[in-house]
């Protein structure tokens, strides 16, 4: 037997092993064998973040079992999503995917470390949270077609911000200028912190962030929210006419996150992980929590998110292929 030969054996016999194992601890109702992992594509703090440390402390109380946090920002979330699929099936290491990571990297990079259909076995949507209209200076207290005329009236003179190319605030503006048929500049930053910043300071003219990463400088006065992307109003925003009543049916965004694992799970483990971390997500503490943060909390069975999930990846494989864009 050839070296090759050998070494391809000992994989498939490895392999085995792990699913035997895995079955063994299912079947003897001894799962998990070990703490848990929850892998964060995004900086601890941010929005993702917040929503997996929420569900970790929960699904460790259900488990008898540590939850853990690893932060694993960089490349667009690549990173974390490339460990996520290459951890071992058990189960045990659960990924915190966003629009981006499962929807938009397959349709932005030419070559990319993963799949996120094959690689992954989803289990429940968490949230979905819209976008908003905002813009700085003598644009900010304009309604929606004042902006527009605004913007139009400069030509190519004006900008907007976003947390970095091919993320979901770049996306929306984009997204703005092909719907209303304007051309403000793309000037990406490294995180939305920055560039919110410079939106205040007057450096930035408009920027497309979510409710939930605005919310407190809306409700403070610091930002206006002239539109939110989206069909219907939001609980934490009830006076912000959405895109769709104002006459742009198509000009909607909106980032959500869902929780998978590894493909190759064993599926009384996946239905063990689905049905606990549904009960999660619908729990009256979870809700209450995220809705008054702006969050449209939204759980879902592993088919259904598997589903929303192949209908965003086209959609906005379709957005990004009319515009064009790709990373390398």
């Amino acid at each position: 037997m050839s070296m090759m030969a050998r070494s391809f054996t000992t994989l498939r016999v490895a392999a085995l092993l792990a699913a035997l194992s895995i079955s063994t601890f299912v079947q003897a109702q001894e799962w998990p064998p070990h703490n848990l992992r929850i892998l964060v594509p995004f900086p601890a703090g941010g929005s993702a973040d917040i929503q997996a440390r929420a569900i970790a402390d929960e699904l460790s109380k259900k488990l008898g079992k540590p939850v853990l946090i690893e932060n694993k920002p960089g490349a667009g979330g690549n990173l974390a999503a490339t460990e996520a699929a290459r951890s071992v099936p058990d189960g045990t290491t659960l990924y915190m995917a966003t629009t981006g990571t499962h929807a938009a990297n397959i349709n932005l990079y030419e070559k990319l470390s993963y799949d996120p259909v094959k690689d992954f076995q989803p289990l429940t949507l968490v949230t979905i949270y819209p976008q908003v209209i905002t813009a700085s200076g003598p644009y900010k207290d304009l309604d929606l077609a004042g902006l527009i005329a605004a913007i139009k009236q400069q030509g190519d003179k004006l900008n907007f911000g976003s947390s970095g190319v091919g993320s979901p605030t770049h996306l929306g503006g984009e997204l703005f200028n092909r719907e209303v048929g304007t051309r403000l500049m793309h000037v990406p930053y490294r995180g939305q912190g920055p560039a919110i910043t410079d939106l205040l300071g007057g450096r930035l003219d408009v920027m497309f962030p979510s409710i939930p990463d605005a919310l407190a400088m809306l409700q403070a006065g610091q930002m206006r929210a002239i539109a939110i992307m989206a069909e219907k109003r939001s609980k934490v925003l009830p006076d912000v006419p959405t895109t769709a009543e104002l006459g742009y049916p198509k000009l909607l965004s909106a980032i959500w996150a869902g929780l998978y694992t590894t493909a190759g799970t064993p599926k009384p483990v996946v239905d063990r992980l689905a049905k606990d971390l549904a009960e999660i997500v619908d729990s009256p503490k979870f809700k209450d929590k995220f809705e008054a943060m702006g969050f449209e909390v939204r759980s879902s069975t592993p088919e259904q998110f598997g589903a929303y999930a192949a209908a965003e990846t086209k959609r906005w494989g379709d957005i990004i292929k009319a515009l064009d864009i790709k990373l390398n």
